[in-house]
């Protein structure tokens, strides 16, 4: 009766200030799954509302409206009412990043890519049985965002020297690849806000996710191979590319090295999940830590072997200036508007690379997927974006223009990158215009110099930093704070009342039922704020605490939440970030036969018999562990 009574007064009753952070709750949701971009003329600003803006504005809205206050952003930046510390959440996760990034810029995701390419041979089922092998074990040992970025580029490429339709292909990517994340605490972001919401050790979620993901994989595999059974989408027999794999090993000690690293980190989460009181952040930082000073240690290594060569037997790097005037110059872009302005092209040397044989065949394996010319040498890291290139091989960057320095700056690939600069003198140097209006400008130019000898002389560490999806650190922090919002004004307590009711005192209807509601809210609210959301209100007393739930129940809602949580990302390219980055990386490959409901009619097919058969061996563990 004392529990009923608890339960009942947790109930907040609603009002205003309730409705206005839903609204704000949803409308930061809807630029996060579609940013939007517009210009405020008047003032000279252009506005993004994206991952990484929308959701902080809505904080700060709320905030000026009263609906919450300074306490209320302290409890869910700490987490001091639900059970999960955010700051720890990003720790780890930025760890591991920065871990698998690095890895990923030795080339030793692409040497496995071009060595399962290789050992299949012109046989294409095989090519597909062992990429989805591969692909499966990535996401599982690292995290499906790393497939996903390096995955895609690769079968994108694979798929056009073949020649075949690259639907079969990407599918059985992006499937295997969210389905393997559940099986390790670090597969999925999600993965980790659970565990440590409910108090889950390495050792204790991989025990009980394992054999579901195994399941899940063999049920997607056999599903994949009668869906896609016709020539048309895998035939028989394919013309791969004939790239050696070791071309694209550029930093053959830092794979191993980061394979080492990743391996010890791996069995040191399992030893110390028997040790009480070492949260999983602790053990992971420490090994990012060494992969930077490892990274820092090769480029000024890199450096000093460059210098050491160039002192010997080279000229020291050269310079070119080429004035471009009226509309009958060769050079390509935009016509000056002032007869008297040139453009000075800044030659920049990166360091690490040079004119080898060896290299060049890097360059063409590792273009991922872009149109890099043989000529053009690859440093110790991976080209993302796609950029124009010149017929000699280089890369031409106007400096005026921030999205492109932006994108030369975080992107990487050629031997010599070419900085165009717009000044009044033929010096290549960054000068500050005569023009009061252009400052801000100067002061941009000279920023992105600092930030170009700076990757100049790490480019290693700033490749790597550069790709950190930074962007997921306030979009992450301030979903909590918005969740700790709804939870102030009532909408939690409502929100696990209601999940009470999908119990029905029985565990097998628990964990179908929380999985199947999580997958659906994923196509909604994107993964993370689903489980973020779905976290607290598991955790709220009004679920918690209701007398009908008992122990084998809440397990069963943990359990469920953490596979439609996972499972969410396969059903839609909203369902998570992955798959919004998914999305971009085809449109940038110019492959569209898998668009929103084409994407949707294959998941459609696939997803219900995969999320059945991993939940129904959920159900059986709870049964053995609970009931036996």
């Amino acid at each position: 009766m004392e529990t009923t009574t608890a339960v009942e007064t947790t109930n907040i009753e609603l009002n205003s200030h309730s409705w206005v952070a839903l609204a704000i709750f949803l409308t930061a949701l809807i630029f996060v799954i579609r940013p939007l971009e517009f210009a405020l003329p008047k003032l000279g600003w252009r506005v993004y509302l994206n991952l990484a803006t929308a959701p902080p504005l809505g904080v700060l809205i709320l905030l000026a409206s009263h609906t919450i206050d300074w306490i209320n952003i302290r409890d869910g930046l700490l987490g001091n009412n639900m059970g999960v510390e955010p700051y720890a959440i990003m720790l780890l996760f930025y760890s591991l990043a920065y871990l698998c990034i690095s890895l990923d810029i030795t080339g030793l995701i692409q040497f496995c890519a071009f060595w399962v390419s290789k050992r299949a041979g012109n046989r294409g089922h095989t090519a597909f049985s062992l990429f989805f092998i591969m692909t499966s074990l990535i996401s599982g040992l690292a995290s499906n965002d790393v497939v996903v970025l390096t995955g895609t580029a690769f079968l994108s490429y694979f798929t056009r020297v073949s020649d075949i339709r690259p639907t079969a292909f990407l599918m059985s990517e992006f499937t295997s690849a969210n389905i393997a994340s559940m099986a390790l605490y670090i597969g999925n972001p999600t993965n980790v806000v659970v565990a440590e919401a409910f108090n889950m050790s390495f050792i204790t979620y991989s025990a009980w996710m394992l054999l579901p993901t195994f399941v899940g994989l063999g049920i997607a595999y056999l599903s994949l191979r009668i869906l896609f059974r016709s020539q048309k989408y895998l035939p028989r027999v394919i013309h791969p590319p004939d790239e050696e794999p070791k071309a694209v090993l550029v930093d053959p000690k830092g794979a191993l090295f980061g394979l080492a690293l990743l391996g010890a980190c791996l069995c040191t989460l399992i030893g110390t999940s028997f040790v009480h009181g070492v949260s999983v952040w602790m053990v992971t930082l420490p090994f990012a830590v060494t992969m930077f000073l490892r990274d820092g240690w090769y480029d000024l290594t890199m450096q000093w072997k460059k210098r050491r060569a160039e002192h010997v037997s080279s000229p020291p790097p050269s310079i070119s200036v080429q004035s471009i005037k009226g509309k009958g110059g060769e050079e390509s872009g935009k016509e000056s508007k002032d007869d008297t302005t040139t453009t000075t092209h800044v030659q920049y040397p990166l360091s690490g690379t040079s004119g080898t044989e060896e290299q060049d065949l890097s360059a063409i394996a590792a273009i991922e997927m872009t149109d890099m010319t043989s000529e053009e040498v690859p440093v110790r890291q991976r080209n993302i974006a796609t950029t124009s290139r010149s017929n000699n091989g280089h890369t031409h960057y106007d400096s005026n223009n921030e999205d492109e320095v932006a994108t030369a700056i975080s992107s990487s690939g050629p031997s010599h990158i070419i900085i165009a600069t717009t000044t009044t003198a033929t010096p290549p140097t960054i000068t500050t215009l005569n023009d009061n209006n252009n400052n801000k400008k100067a002061i941009h130019n000279r920023f992105m110099h600092v930030i170009w000898k700076l990757r100049s002389r790490l480019p290693t560490i700033s490749t790597v930093l550069m790709r950190m999806p930074w962007k997921i650190l306030p979009f992450a922090l301030s979903m909590f704070i918005l969740v700790e919002a709804l939870s102030e004004v009532g909408w939690i307590g409502i929100c696990a009342s209601a999940m009470v009711n999908v119990a029905h005192h029985n565990y097998v209807a628990t964990v179908f039922g929380v999985m199947g509601i999580s997958l659906l809210a994923c196509q909604l609210l994107n993964n993370l704020p689903m489980t973020i959301l779905f976290t607290r209100i598991l955790l709220h007393p009004n679920f918690a605490q209701h007398p009908s739930i008992s122990d084998i129940v809440s397990q069963a809602a943990v359990l469920g939440l953490v596979i439609g949580s996972n499972l969410g990302a396969c059903l839609t390219l909203v369902g998570s970030l992955a798959g919004i980055m998914f999305e971009h990386i085809l449109k940038t490959k110019g492959i569209y036969t898998l668009g929103y409901f084409q994407f949707l009619k294959w998941n459609l097919m696939l997803l219900p018999l995969i999320a059945v058969g991993a939940t129904a061996v959920i159900v059986g563990e709870l049964w053995f562990i609970y009931l036996r």
